[in-house]
């Protein structure tokens, strides 16, 4: 039981809000030196219906929102310009589905860091809310693709 209060406990002090507009579990995987792009995953749950319109870091150039679909048997990724979200459901943007890439990365991004970024929801009658988060940095996934033949 403890154990589920620490998770409960953890998930609660990874969240950021600003009035309608909650965002959670965000995290990034560390950069090796001279990498340009890192995705940046996250949740975020809008109180109304609304649109993803913006993502930025002071850490990256710039930061994109893309979505992965599978066309003949090879996935493809495409930039899209905004992403609905439902009143009250959670959108998760993660690898293989919506997500977001920070590109033109200013330095490497290190393992126990905290990434901030800022996400911009817009909402009916064009009001807009931006929420500032930030992202834990994970070390990098140990490349296993040189043993696997």
């Amino acid at each position: 039981m403890r154990y589920v209060f620490a998770i409960a406990a953890l998930l609660c002090a990874a969240q950021a809000w600003a009035g309608d507009v909650t965002v959670s579990d965000a995290w990034t995987r560390a950069t090796a030196p001279g990498q340009q792009g890192a995705a940046l995953q996250f949740s975020i749950v809008s109180k109304k219906e609304a649109q993803l319109v913006a993502i930025s870091s002071p850490v990256a150039d710039a930061a994109e929102m893309h979505s992965m679909t599978h066309e003949n048997g090879v996935m493809k990724m495409h930039a899209v310009e905004s992403l609905t979200l439902p009143a009250d459901k959670v959108v998760d943007l993660k690898a293989g589905g919506y997500h977001v890439m920070l590109l033109n990365l200013k330095k490497p991004l290190k393992a126990g860091e905290k990434m901030p970024f800022t996400v911009t929801v817009q909402f009916a009658g064009k009001r807009k809310e931006m929420v500032k988060a930030s992202a834990e940095v994970k070390a990098p996934m140990e490349n296993h693709s040189q043993h696997e033949h």
